[in-house]
């Protein structure tokens, strides 16, 4: 096992003859020194995200609170000194059900040309912690496969485009916005989620029938109607990012439409399913945004509460 800060292979640098001087290259975690570097790498690897989606991310993110032994922001790969790649690793600790325990969301892997081949030691060094529940809620295609092979199982296998005001009218129940009052009616742990990815522009909504009360929550997001296909204009929409355990989702359709339409203007959302969901009127999209689990406490299917889907914003 590499430890941290551990020097991981040395290598001779891309294109350059076997008698060239070989260079450390070293594992370790990000510091918050690294920052500034760490952004300039990202925008290399992603030229479509500007600087303050970044920023804006990594700083929502630092007030997580944490264990010691447990790193902040991920890992970088070191190059004498100088950064040559990176993976975002965003735990948090979650309790549910099952009790507490931590959950790592990998995020944005990036690793200069001439270092790629030790881009698989980036991914080994940073899920080697067996107490962990490793998520990627936006793989590329092209690594599908390969999340599969190192264990990583399923949490949805594509997204299902939802027109909840064809669900009827669903009377009796209520849907209100979610505030410091109608949080009230929430149980504490959950009013907290709700206030913080409030505060992350997430659209928030308290479901009620009779004394019970549940959470949803909205992620403004705009999807492509033919995934890969630039020449198709993308569709605004919200995705479902969270929703209370105990909620029957089916049974509030009508009222959540209704709600959506003449507050925000919007027919439809998006969420992520295994498959066309009963009760719900619209179209499944099968392969569409998979996500992958590995650990003990994989999330529920749609729980994308403290991710970079969140966190950095579409």
């Amino acid at each position: 096992m590499i430890g941290v800060n551990e020097t991981v292979e040395d290598v001779p640098p891309a294109g350059e003859g076997v008698r060239s001087a070989r260079v450390k290259v070293r594992c370790r975690t990000i510091e918050e020194d690294d920052l500034a570097s760490v952004v300039r790498l990202l925008q290399v690897g992603f030229p479509d995200r500007s600087e303050a989606y970044w920023r804006t991310g990594l700083d929502r993110h630092r007030t997580q609170p944490l264990p010691d032994d447990v790193p902040r922001y991920g890992y970088v790969l070191e190059r004498d000194g100088a950064i040559v790649g990176v993976l975002l690793a965003l735990y948090r600790m979650v309790t549910d059900e099952a009790g507490t325990h931590l959950r790592c969301n990998l995020s944005s892997w990036y690793v200069l040309p001439e270092f790629r081949a030790l881009g698989t030691l980036l991914d080994g060094f940073a899920m080697r912690d067996r107490r962990v529940t490793y998520t990627n809620v936006s793989p590329a295609p092209q690594t599908w496969q390969m999340h599969k092979a190192r264990g990583f199982k399923p949490v949805c296998s594509g997204q299902m485009l939802v027109m909840p005001l064809l669900a009827g009218l669903g009377r009796g129940r209520r849907v209100r916005v979610a505030t410091p009052e109608t949080l009230r009616l929430l149980p504490e742990p959950e009013a907290r989620l709700v206030a913080d990815h409030l505060a992350y522009g997430c659209i928030g909504l308290v479901c009620s029938d009779g004394e019970k009360a549940w959470a949803v929550l909205f992620q403004r997001r705009a999807i492509k109607l033919r995934p890969g296909e630039t020449r198709w204009p993308r569709l605004p929409c919200l995705q479902l990012v969270y929703r209370s355990t105990a909620l029957d989702l089916s049974a509030f359709l009508g009222a959540i439409g209704r709600h959506l339409m003449l507050h925000h203007a919007m027919p439809w959302f998006v969420l992520d399913a295994v498959g066309k969901l009963p009760g719900f009127a619209g179209h499944f999209f099968e392969g569409r945004a998979p996500k992958y689990a590995r650990g003990p406490n994989p999330p529920a299917t749609g729980d994308l509460t403290y991710t970079e889907v969140v966190l950095f914003g579409a």
